[in-house]
């Protein structure tokens, strides 16, 4: 998803509301920064390249956005 499409889905989630639209892009920016902060600190992520991690991360998440649209 190109950034341009992530910045239409949220406006389009926040009714075209540009500051309600912010607001949930930094929460959900926040959230992901805490979770794979906790995961680096109990060692679940590693990886010896920071490209590694970008991969890592990315197919996790993937992951778990389709078990929760799912479950």
């Amino acid at each position: 998803m190109t950034l341009d499409e992530l910045a239409s889905v949220y406006l389009e989630a926040s009714s075209g509301d540009a500051r309600n639209a912010l607001r949930r892009a930094l929460a959900d920016a926040m959230t992901e920064i805490a979770t794979v902060s906790g995961q680096v600190s109990r060692g679940y992520v590693r990886a010896g390249r920071p490209a590694d991690l970008t991969r890592k991360l990315g197919r996790d998440r993937r992951e778990r956005e389709a078990q929760a649209t799912v479950g």
